[in-house]
């Protein structure tokens, strides 16, 4: 049975990703949210943390960086995805440097955003099997 792809929203605010949201919902793809970096760091460090991390760039507690920070800490691989207000450049190079798997100005069409989740569940699944060929008395690889 293929596993189902988990995905964390971090949002501050309580609209900005609705959109998101309910286009990742129409790919079968389980939601969760968190408010703030304390409330993400109990998700992906729980023994069944989210495949992809959609973040925004400013939190109430800190920001997309302290995200990426969280999830490089996380229990399995994760693929953290930057959402950011407007296009800009040099802040998209900033992310990708850092570390985020992607980033993203919405809206985007379904055809983009399926794309930029497909790479980056099928690379967070790959990661994963890695990790628990590694590490095979993981809580993970019984997941």
């Amino acid at each position: 049975m293929k596993e189902k792809i988990r995905a964390l929203l971090v949002q501050a605010r309580h609209d900005p990703l609705d959109a998101l949201r309910m286009a990742l919902e129409e790919q079968s793809i389980a939601i969760f949210t968190a408010r703030n970096c304390a409330e993400a760091a109990l998700a992906l460090w729980s023994d069944r943390p989210p495949h992809l991390v959609f973040t925004e760039i400013q939190l109430a507690d800190g920001n997309w960086s302290d995200v990426l920070a969280l999830a490089g800490k996380a229990s399995a691989p994760v693929n953290v995805i930057v959402v950011a207000p407007f296009v800009d450049i040099s802040f998209y190079v900033q992310a990708i440097e850092c570390g985020a798997f992607d980033f993203i100005v919405p809206p985007l069409s379904d055809p983009e955003l399926l794309h930029v989740v497909r790479n980056a569940a099928e690379n967070a699944l790959s990661r994963r099997q890695k990790h628990d060929a590694v590490f095979p008395g993981s809580l993970l690889a019984a997941s």
